[in-house]
């Protein structure tokens, strides 16, 4: 930029851009504009509408049909201005840090993005807040999407579009299927980013994709989007699940929990309908209503040997299914090979 930019100035371009986006297409009169943003004359307003569309990019156009009016159809570059602490420097350093683990094609922006932040505040800010960054370390694993797959699912939603993916699913026959779908959001959960959609045939049933496992993708114009049932809620359904699956929560189940497990779960609330009880010092009891019993199923067993399935049968059956499986899998093998 050419010169410098007085604060009063900034707050009166903050104003201006912010009223222009509130009107939309119907544009803001010249008359109000003046009166809402305080301008002294039409020329500091004209300078203004200038200086956003030669410095920040903007799209302002100028209607000269009754009533003359101005209209933003594109906002640029963001003009902010912020008065920010070092808490809030070390909050946004952890932040883009995070973002560029859990969305990996994130990363160049958010380092971009850092970058124009320092330059701003005092180095002894953008050291503390790059020290503290560091020591949130994430060893979390993330499994790996292509960038072209998560920003057509974030578009589609966006735009309430229908789009048509191969997907391989490791369960059952472990073939690749095309499906057209309706997305209804996305969410990261147990690893990976998820994605909530339905699809036509398939009546008031919420389907869930992981985004690692779609293998194509493309906008379908010529379908039309089906909406989501009236009673979706997307955090209802993210919070419903044990696991991952989320949907109508119809399993009542009673575990009875012992050390040290006893105190590990009671450090971390698994579930929205989960209620522990103390037995005694050595055992715990849990309860919790769930959409899915397989999820809880593999979760008990991965704490096992610390916790029993009280009710219901079916989730019993469930975990001494996959336990027999395990221990098969584990069963020492016989020495095929001849000794000399």
């Amino acid at each position: 930029m050419g010169h410098d930019i007085s604060s009063i100035r900034i707050r009166r371009l903050l104003k201006l851009a912010s009223y222009l986006r509130k009107k939309g297409e119907k544009g803001a009169e010249v008359p109000d504009i003046l009166n809402h943003c305080e301008y002294s004359s039409r020329r500091a307003l004209q300078d203004d509408i200038r200086l956003l569309k030669d410095e920040y990019k903007a799209e302002i156009t100028y209607k000269r049909s009754f009533p003359n009016r101005y209209c933003m159809t594109y906002e640029g570059e963001f003009l902010l201005s912020l008065s920010l602490n070092i808490d809030d420097i070390s909050a946004l350093s952890i932040g883009l840090g995070m973002a560029s683990h859990f969305v990996p094609d994130f990363k160049k922006h958010c380092k971009k993005l850092w970058h124009k932040i320092a330059e701003l505040v005092p180095d002894s800010f953008v050291t503390m807040g790059e020290w503290l960054a560091a020591l949130t370390t994430l060893q979390y694993p993330v499994s790996g999407i292509k960038s072209w797959v998560f920003e057509t699912v974030i578009e589609a939603i966006h735009d309430r579009e229908v789009i048509e993916i191969d997907y391989v699913s490791p369960y059952k026959d472990r073939q690749k299927k095309t499906h057209k779908v309706s997305p209804y959001d996305i969410f990261f959960k147990a690893h990976s980013w998820y994605m909530t959609a339905g699809e036509k045939g398939i009546d008031d049933k919420i389907l869930m994709f992981k985004l690692s496992r779609i293998k194509k993708i493309k906008i379908s114009e010529d379908d039309e989007f089906l909406p989501p049932p009236e009673d979706y809620n997307p955090e209802v359904f993210r919070e419903s699940s044990w696991y991952v699956k989320g949907g109508q929560l119809k399993y009542d189940i009673n575990l009875e929990v012992r050390e040290p497990m006893a105190s590990m779960i009671s450090e971390m609330k698994r579930h929205p309908t989960q209620r522990i009880s103390r037995i005694d010092d050595d055992t715990a009891e849990l309860y919790a209503c769930v959409p899915d019993l397989e999820e809880a199923a593999r979760w008990i067993l991965s704490c096992s040997p610390y916790i029993k399935v009280i009710r219901p049968e079916e989730l019993r059956a469930l975990v001494r299914e996959l336990a027999e499986k395990t221990i098969s899998l584990n069963s020492k093998q016989e020495n095929t090979a001849s000794s000399e």
